[in-house]
């Protein structure tokens, strides 16, 4: 223990002490000295408590304390020399002092070394962690999680990132299984790995790593992670719309889907339906996609195979779209002339191979003008427009119109393809 120590000696209490120590005007020292002793743990030897700026009073009373006439603007008592003091003429110690005059004196550098010893075994124990061994890059994202400080942000730190250690233990699944089942069967509780629990953010942190990526900021991007690794996020809410879609029948759920199409019945595909059966169709047919339900709803009794995105591809939309085109399926997009569309169709056509349908610079402003004529206001456009992979001119032409155009403009030009004829606009 530091000089001085940081407990008082048996049986001092504060009513006992002098008088000469509860002169109120001592109780700025006492202060002082009690935030000099708690940052030094307790230590006398070469720590000095600085009075700023006293008053003639409490100059008068420290003076009458130490046996002095100081000078200067400011008061220096150093610490040991008033512990001497106080046991030679007073017989108690300057820590009981201040503890009965401003209370318990904390050993701050104590704390903090205990603390940092700690903080360095849970480090220590999370290393050594079995996950590791299986996917030794982790050790990376535990360092950067130690280093940036971001795991301080945690309810309970260790126990959070020893569960997501526990999961990850289990990736990739040898047989899909559903997020919330992993998390009953790992953790015991269904929603421990949702996007808004603690261990569920850690883990597609941990999965975003392993991928060499960037935290995920959409979500469809953090269900894609889960789904590399062989579980699927949402098992039932994740959809895809389908009219008229005709696959070669490889089970039940594939035979449905042709039944639905001879019915001219929009039918909405679980994911569990795309992941459960191969979607092929017979190669060369041609698959139209578009953005909005209004396009399937008016495509219904057309002759033709029509997915709709409903926005943004969901994961049983990437998932049965990439397994058409790799069956040799013709697929061509046609989406708003907007930030959104355009994203979209960078998606679908530069990363899936797909065609443009009616979306290049011409097919933009025709649809312009169409608006125009019929004197159609058209809704400013919102967001930044990245540019377009299939069509370098497209999207200068839309920021500069300022203006989005939504398929349903064109809906006509649309369905007059569904008989058969090649895409245009590419």
């Amino acid at each position: 223990m530091p000089e001085g120590g940081l407990a008082p000696a048996r049986g001092a209490v504060s009513q006992d002490l002098p008088a000469v120590l509860r002169d109120e005007r001592l109780d700025s020292l006492w202060q002082v000295i009690h935030q000099r002793l708690e940052a030094s743990g307790g230590q006398l030897s070469g720590v000095t408590a600085h009075l700023r700026q006293p008053t003639g009073e409490q100059r008068a009373a420290v003076d009458r304390l130490l046996g002095i006439r100081s000078r200067g603007v400011d008061l220096h008592v150093p610490l040991h020399q008033l512990d001497d003091l106080l046991r030679q003429r007073l017989g108690t110690s300057l820590l009981e002092v201040v503890t009965a005059a401003v209370g318990p004196v904390r050993d701050n550098p104590g704390e903090r070394a205990a603390l940092a010893e700690s903080e360095s075994a849970m480090w220590s124990r999370l290393e050594g962690h079995q996950t590791i061994r299986r996917h030794p890059t982790l050790d990376g994202w535990l360092e950067r999680m130690s280093t940036t400080g971001t795991w301080r942000r945690l309810d309970e730190p260790e126990r959070r990132l020893t569960e997501a250690l526990d999961v990850l233990a289990h990736m990739p699944q040898p047989v899909r299984c559903g997020r919330s089942r992993l998390a009953a069967q790992t953790l015991g509780d269904a929603h421990s790995l949702d996007d808004s629990a603690p261990t569920g953010r850690l883990v597609t942190a941990a999965l975003a790593h392993l991928a060499g990526e960037a935290g995920p900021r959409r979500a469809a991007d953090r269900r894609k992670l889960w789904s590399d690794q062989g579980v699927v996020s949402d098992e039932t809410s994740s959809t895809v719309l389908t009219v008229g879609l005709r696959p070669r029948v490889a089970g039940p759920l594939t035979e449905a889907s042709a039944r639905w199409a001879d019915g001219a019945t929009p039918l909405p595909i679980p994911l569990a339906a795309v992941q459960t059966e191969e979607w092929r169709v017979e190669p060369g047919t041609q698959i139209w996609v578009c953005e909005n339900p209004a396009i399937v709803a008016a495509a219904a009794h057309h002759a033709a195979s029509v997915i709709c995105l409903e926005g943004r591809p969901s994961l049983a939309a990437g998932l049965l779209l990439r397994s058409l085109i790799g069956g040799g399926a013709k697929v061509a997009y046609h989406g708003d002339f907007g930030t959104g569309g355009i994203s979209i169709a960078n998606e679908i056509i530069g990363g899936m191979g797909a065609a443009p349908w009616r979306f290049g610079l011409e097919d933009y402003e025709m649809a312009r003008n169409r608006a125009s004529t019929a004197g159609i206001d058209l809704r400013q456009l919102r967001g930044t427009v990245p540019d377009a992979c299939w069509d370098p001119q497209l999207a200068p032409a839309v920021r500069a119109g300022g203006v989005e155009v939504e398929e349903e403009l064109v809906l006509d030009l649309l369905l007059g393809d569904l008989g058969g004829a090649q895409p245009e606009g590419g």
